[in-house]
């Protein structure tokens, strides 16, 4: 059975898509649904009925144009007038086993960003009874921030309130806005920045390799009341924020683990400063580059570093996507390098909800969860961030730490945070203060385009682009490596073209600054 949320008489607007927008199509067409698609179940209150719940939906659609809008020939349409199915399940067990089920379904197929409105939704019933709703939304038609605004307003929609403020800038508006001459400036001005951080920052901050698409990750909750503590005062002794703090810390301990003496993360931005952007129903958020030297001598210099890191990355974090990744391509191209965006930070602490679990006794509290899928190596989600919990949740590539080293990692971030709370702290003393054990470099290890590299994986790398040559390769005092093939009549820029092309299964290689061929045959 389905119900129909039906809308009429609405402007219909044909426009450009916003850079948000473009980016996440890319991701939603190319990336598996289960990560680019949202699921969101919310319990409904017992004396609401079905009509109540295709009457909120209508109104919900009737606000907000990005709900109610297609794809086509790289703009998107504002659709006036169209209906919803909502899908109807009822059973006599768990209503909540029922919808989770529902949701997994809705949430498994690719959106048809041409074909179909950006929201699925599913009504779960108990014996005839609405009991819960399923909603489904693309990142194409919302991030975080405002998917939560959206549940939010549909709550208040089904218990029959009227929302009279208008709602923020529609998609098609934010679009028109990204064009003027301003707005432009400002796009120059986040690619030279990207560029720039690029350039001085390692490929991948882990030289391991990690499945883009559908590795299962585990995750490790971390709560510290000592930590939420100490950051307090540690706010008030450097001037930085709580999250730049808790950044800094995971940057430190990246570097230590990585070996790394610059740390390379890419923090998801919210890019909601604006007033007029702050209630936007649409995909802001972006990456937020944050390039930090790591060679300090105490924690509270390194946070100094990463505030103005993070000030700058987060102002240079709106972006057209293609424009980026053709700089990136452009930049690998250049380096022989491959960007990884191995390493994540994301706060996500504004949306925080209290969970209404006791305070945490131990200085940190670690519970381990179900795995997901992030591709990455190592990121980091804040959770909550107040005056009386840090609440933390890690994803690890078993293969960047097993699992007792990243209770380890896990402790020790919690651990210089509380003592960051006390005092100065001397980073002489973090891997004695932390117990985070370096990763061993062994001299099959090199440092080159400021990466970690071993000449035998670029040895590896060649030879398996390029089937039958033999490679050597040579580390030149300049630390730039220069590789002798034989066996192959191809040409040097053919050869670099093929060996960037293997270089997504080797974080552990660049391709060589030079080739030496064996010179052809006189005619």
């Amino acid at each position: 059975m389905t119900l129909t949320a039906r809308f009429a008489g609405l402007q219909d607007r044909h426009g450009p898509l916003t850079m948000g927008q473009a980016n996440m199509a890319r991701c939603v067409r190319r990336d598996p649904p289960e990560h680019m698609n949202f699921l969101a179940i919310k319990w409904l209150p017992r004396r609401a009925t079905r009509d109540d719940v295709v009457r909120a939906t209508e109104l919900l659609l009737a606000r907000h144009e990005g709900l109610r809008t297609t794809w086509e020939d790289q703009g998107q349409h504002a659709h006036g007038s169209g209906e919803l199915a909502i899908a109807v399940h009822d059973t006599d067990g768990s209503p909540a086993d029922l919808a989770q089920q529902a949701g997994e379904r809705l949430r498994a197929e690719r959106f048809d960003l041409e074909g179909e409105f950006p929201l699925r939704m599913a009504l779960v019933c108990r014996q005839g009874a609405p009991r819960l709703a399923v909603f489904v939304l693309p990142h194409t038609a919302v991030d975080a921030i405002s998917l939560a605004q959206v549940l939010q307003e549909w709550e208040r929609l089904l218990l029959g309130a009227e929302i009279h403020a208008q709602p923020p800038v529609h998609p098609i508006d934010l679009a028109e806005q990204e064009h003027t001459p301003e707005s432009r400036k400002r796009a120059d001005a986040t690619i030279r920045h990207w560029r720039e951080g690029l350039g001085r920052a390692p490929q991948t901050m882990f030289p391991i390799a990690f499945d883009t698409e559908h590795a299962l990750l585990p995750r490790l909750r971390v709560r510290s009341a000592a930590a939420a503590t100490a950051l307090e005062r540690a706010t008030r002794r450097t001037g930085a924020s709580r999250s730049i703090i808790v950044m800094a810390a995971f940057g430190a301990l990246l570097g230590l683990r990585t070996g790394q003496p610059s740390c390379l993360l890419a923090s998801l931005s919210s890019n909601r400063t604006r007033p007029a952007l702050r209630g936007h129903i649409g995909p802001l958020a972006q990456d937020a580059l944050i390039v930090a030297d790591l060679r300090a001598a105490t924690f509270d210099e390194l946070v100094r570093r990463f505030r103005v890191a993070a000030l700058s990355g987060y102002q240079h974090s709106r972006f057209d996507s293609d424009r980026l990744w053709n700089t990136i391509d452009t930049l690998d191209e250049e380096r022989g390098t491959r960007y990884a965006r191995d390493c994540v930070y994301n706060d996500m602490s504004l949306q925080a909800a209290s969970t209404g679990e006791p305070p945490p006794e131990q200085e940190a509290e670690l519970a381990w969860l179900e795995p997901a899928s992030l591709p990455a190596n190592l990121s980091l989600w804040v959770n909550r961030l107040d005056e009386s919990e840090l609440e933390l949740l890690l994803w690890i590539s078993p293969r960047a730490l097993a699992r007792a080293e990243a209770e380890r990692f896990s402790r020790g971030l919690i651990r210089l945070l509380v003592e960051a709370g006390e005092h100065i702290v001397d980073l002489a003393d973090l891997r004695k203060l932390t117990d985070v054990t370096p990763t061993a470099y062994g001299p099959g290890w090199v440092r080159s385009e400021g990466s970690w590299v071993r000449p035998a994986a670029v040895r590896e790398l060649v030879e398996s682009a390029v089937p039958g040559c033999e490679a050597r390769v040579v580390v030149n005092d300049d630390t730039t490596l220069t590789c002798h093939v034989t066996g192959t009549d191809l040409a040097r820029e053919e050869l670099r073209r093929l060996c960037r092309s293997g270089l997504a299964a080797r974080a552990d290689a660049i391709v060589p600054h030079t080739f030496v061929t064996p010179a052809p045959p006189p005619r």
